[in-house]
């Protein structure tokens, strides 16, 4: 009876382990399990993989012989991070270098204390090793172009971890078996949970067997609760026949596929990176899918940015080249069609056409401009000085004032009148809220030609705290047309325009979000079509010092 017990315990044990074996291949990280005496006692090839040595090279051997090749601060950073895993529990985002024969490869160490399974596992930490160069190298061509965004970067390598098929082997009686099979399903569980990744487990009807903390936490359940559910539990129809339609194309074929695709938490949308693998048993049988996935919506993001940053490079070129090359013969234009006029009588054909050369011509010049305001290109350089944002801000609103009474629209202000100083060039910052106040002034008068109670526009000011860098905000807010959700993204475009011809040359919003850029603040624009629209304008406060 005894030994019937013990083989379906050696099933289940081998069982468990291929299945945590399966979720650890997903992963996208090295993974290092070292205990107290810094010996390495567990590791996966994609940590293997940065200094490109087999798994039997790495396994069972001293953490700091690989420590020593990350630079000379890599020992003491280590000891930092570990006192640090020691007082709190964790340590994040720890950052080591490995000069390759690529160049330099950069690493992010996640690291925590296993809590103990036994007495000898005292002093056991779990390291997650990230490659995140990629992400080094586009943050570094972003600072180039735009001096303003970020990137994320994920790797795609998977990993394996150490079978611990001694342990069955070793033990002969039934109760040390079944302590041991206890210990050992803990330990994965403990690793499961440490990994950064959501992680699922169906059965081959694509319904849920079970799941890490990190996914049951963005579906709001505890993870035991997520057994016998489906997708329709938890997700829009589409969506959930989407995942569905998914697995059973990955089951069907047998292959394992990463998709890109949306997923909805807290009722907000993301795109996601998901790697989902067939599962199978001792005999080959596919019995269910496992899923491992990752948020890239900012990855995502900072992809499209950058590609726009490029374009707008490159446009602004153009843009200078264009500008130059027509800017001296509409001069000449302009000037000889003066003269024509001055020398033609009053009320003569003569005169009205050469009038109308002059006002197209200074159209033109008009156009020429703002081709140069784009290229950012001026005859004198640029000044960045300490200013007062409430004291620019006070002084454009006198200058829109009067056409804005006179249109009918009220001016609402909320600024306090101590917000903190920023470095800027007046001009520049004064041709932004220029902008801002021309397109609510367009919004509303196209919502509301004649007077209304909600021809307002609202003017707030404040401070706001990002990242532990103190930042002014003015928020303009209208409650005109709104913009459509259709070209919600093309509005920052050179030359885009919703105004009729004549009315705009399109680069008003891409002038000022070069501006912001260059002044190392945000614009951001929050919109719904027919209620209204937020502009708001994000500086960094000047940190004084001394």
């Amino acid at each position: 009876m005894i030994g019937q017990d013990k083989k379906k315990n050696r099933e289940l044990t081998q069982h468990t382990i291929k299945f945590f074996e399966k979720l650890l291949r997903a992963s996208s990280d090295g993974i290092v399990i070292t205990n107290a005496a810094h010996n390495i006692i567990v590791v996966n090839e994609a940590f293997c993989d940065f200094f490109r040595r087999q798994h039997r090279e790495v396994i069972e051997t001293y953490l700091f012989f690989w420590l020593e090749q990350l630079g000379a601060n890599s020992l003491k950073r280590w000891a930092e991070m570990e006192s640090r895993v020691h007082s709190e529990g964790l340590c994040h985002d720890t950052e080591f270098t490995l000069m390759t024969h690529e160049g330099i490869k950069y690493l992010s160490v996640n690291a925590s204390l296993m809590e103990k399974v036994d007495a000898e596992e005292a002093g056991t930490i779990i390291s997650i090793w990230r490659d995140i160069t990629k992400q080094k190298q586009i943050e570094e061509e972003l600072k180039i172009l735009n001096k303003s965004l970020e990137q994320r970067v994920i790797e795609k390598t998977l990993a394996l971890i150490k079978s611990n098929e001694e342990l069955r082997v070793k033990i002969a009686e039934h109760k040390l078996f079944e302590e041991a099979l206890r210990t050992s399903e803990s330990k994965y569980r403990l690793l499961l949970e440490n990994l950064p990744q959501k992680i699922f487990y169906k059965n081959k009807d694509s319904m849920y067997i079970s799941c890490n903390e990190n996914y049951a936490g963005d579906i709001r359940i505890k993870p035991y609760e997520i057994r016998g559910k489906t997708d329709y539990d938890f997700f829009p129809k589409a969506l959930a026949e989407k995942y569905r339609a998914d697995d059973k194309r990955i089951m069907e074929s047998g292959k394992a596929e990463e998709i890109e695709e949306k997923y909805v938490k807290d009722g907000q949308e993301y795109i996601v990176h998901t790697v989902k693998t067939p599962v199978k048993d001792e005999r080959g049988a596919i019995i269910g899918i496992l899923g491992i996935f990752w948020d890239i919506t900012e990855k995502i993001a900072m992809e499209k940015e950058a590609i726009r940053s490029r374009h707008l490079v490159s446009l602004g070129e153009l843009a200078a080249s264009v500008a130059h090359e027509v800017n001296n013969p509409i001069t000449g234009v302009i000037n000889y069609a003066q003269i024509l006029c001055n020398k033609s009588n009053e009320g003569s054909k003569e005169k009205d056409i050469a009038n109308r050369i002059i006002r197209e011509g200074d159209r033109i010049a008009s156009i020429v401009q703002s081709l140069l305001s784009f290229a950012r290109i001026s005859d004198k350089k640029e000044k960045k000085s300490i200013i007062s944002v409430h004291e620019i801000l006070s002084d454009t609103l006198i200058l829109t004032k009067a056409q804005l009474r006179q249109e009918g629209i009220r001016i609402k202000l909320d600024i306090p009148q101590r917000l903190p100083e920023i470095v800027a060039d007046p001009q520049q910052l004064q041709q932004v809220f220029l902008n801002a106040i021309s397109n609510a002034r367009y919004a509303l008068n196209q919502k509301y030609p004649e007077a209304h109670d909600n021809k307002i526009l609202e003017v707030l000011g404040g401070e706001m705290t990002i990242d532990n860098q103190q930042y002014v905000k003015i928020t303009f807010y209208d409650h005109g047309m709104g913009i459509p959700a259709e070209i919600r993204d093309k509005i920052m475009d050179p030359f885009f325009t919703t105004k009729p011809r004549g009315k705009g040359t399109g680069l008003g919003l891409s002038i000022s979000q070069s501006i912001i850029q260059d002044h190392h603040g945000k614009l951001t624009i929050e919109s719904i079509e027919g209620e209204f629209t937020k502009v708001a304008i994000i500086f960094p406060v000047m940190v004084k010092t001394g």
